[in-house]
């Protein structure tokens, strides 16, 4: 199953590429992440002054990942006189995440990452824990608040570090933009960028513990950035909206923890996803349960990468064609009684009290409201929707 893909000049022997992170924090980490076969690694935040993280780091809950961590706790010199160097005998793409504190600081960065090996160049926009972090280390430095509604910064520091390097730009938005990402991309494609990344940990977002009431993370007030499960719809639209309205790879990220995930991403008209998260929780075996997953999908159903792509797209229009754009009148789903166990589950989650148990689930037509909950609850899969067949 050939699952490659390139972005510009650079290829990648699968789609799946590992977000910024702490598996890309330093070269040693690099070389062995890259024996789990993802197509791209993403260094670890490179920034001109090392920039120490505060403790504790993570915190966990069903469906998400919260995370303080700054940019890359080696400065610039040392990765790009040590580390980029050999991380690029990893065998994959090398992609330098960077960030200066302006169009010209990045450009240079860039230009020095590209010397030191890096295959391509991905750029953030928004860390929703940074700014009262790095006030807080040194004082006196004062952070404005993110600009959400004017993305022509972002159209200044693309354009500088598209004139100082040739190889691919990519630009990781956060989901702070959910509401007006396609002025976001614009800006991103006129400064000259090849992908966008959707998206960045959400936030600021915090944790508290119950036991001592103190916040679960380190930092002034314990604030960090979500990631995971529970980004995943609104990053799933970002990336639908992006490739609906423009002809750029768009790299989908926030909760892809199995290949199902990928999948949908695929469907959204994602070229690539990138994943965090579950490498952190389940160790980076789980990038590789991602890549077989992905492969015996598309080998199972005789199917390439290209023939998914955007699939979503093609049967949002396939709703207006067929009228189906605008259902108002629900439609009973229907119980497939040899597969029904007659757990109650359904019935527990009907809040039209529709459902009845015996020795299988029964649905009254007219109590009905056609919600489908029914159908997203049945962990047999039970009950079938009847939209859309």
């Amino acid at each position: 199953m050939d699952l490659s893909v390139s972005l510009g000049k650079v290829r990648l022997k699968n789609p799946i590429i590992i977000s910024a992170g702490e598996h890309a924090r330093d070269a040693e980490t690099i070389l062995r992440v890259a024996s789990f076969g993802p197509g791209a690694i993403t260094t670890k935040t490179i920034t001109n002054t090392a920039i120490p993280d505060p403790h504790p780091c993570y915190a966990v809950f069903k469906g998400g990942f919260l995370n303080c961590m700054m940019g890359a706790v080696l400065n610039a010199d040392q990765w790009f006189k040590n580390e980029l160097p050999r991380a690029s005998q990893a065998g994959v793409p090398i992609i330098a995440n960077l960030a200066g504190t302006n169009p010209e600081e990045t450009a240079e960065l860039a230009i020095r990452a590209v010397e030191a090996g890096a295959s391509m160049i991905e750029l953030p926009t928004h860390c929703p824990h940074l700014a009262e972090n790095l006030e807080e280390q040194f004082p006196g430095l004062k952070i404005p608040p993110p600009e959400i509604n004017d993305p022509q910064p972002l159209y200044e520091t693309v354009k500088a570090v598209r004139k100082a390097v040739s190889v691919p730009i990519i630009v990781k938005l956060s989901p702070i933009f959910h509401m007006s990402v396609l002025s976001w991309v614009k800006a991103g494609i006129d400064g000259g960028m090849d992908a966008v990344e959707v998206a960045d940990a959400l936030g600021p977002v915090m944790m508290i513990d119950i036991e001592t009431g103190q916040p679960k993370l380190g930092g002034p007030r314990g604030f960090g950035g979500l990631s995971g499960q529970s980004l995943k719809p609104l990053t799933m639209a970002m990336t639908f909206q992006i490739a609906q309205n423009f002809d750029i790879p768009v790299i989908g990220c926030g909760g892809v923890e199995t290949w199902k995930d990928a999948v949908e991403y695929f469907m959204a008209g994602a070229s690539m996803v990138a994943t965090y998260t579950v490498g952190h929780i389940k160790g980076p075996e789980a990038y590789s349960r991602i890549i077989k997953g992905l492969e015996e999908y598309l080998a199972q159903r005789n199917l390439s990468l290209e023939d998914i792509k955007g699939l979503a797209q093609r049967k949002v229009k396939e709703r207006r064609q067929r009228n189906w754009h605008e259902i108002t009148k629900g439609i009973p789903p229907v119980v497939l009684e040899e597969k029904c166990t007659a757990c109650g589950i359904c019935k527990t989650s009907c809040i039209y009290d529709a459902i009845e148990i015996d020795q299988y689930a029964m649905i009254d037509q007219e109590r009905c409201y056609g919600c489908n909950l029914c159908v997203e609850v049945c962990p047999q899969q039970a009950i079938k929707s009847q939209y859309f067949v």
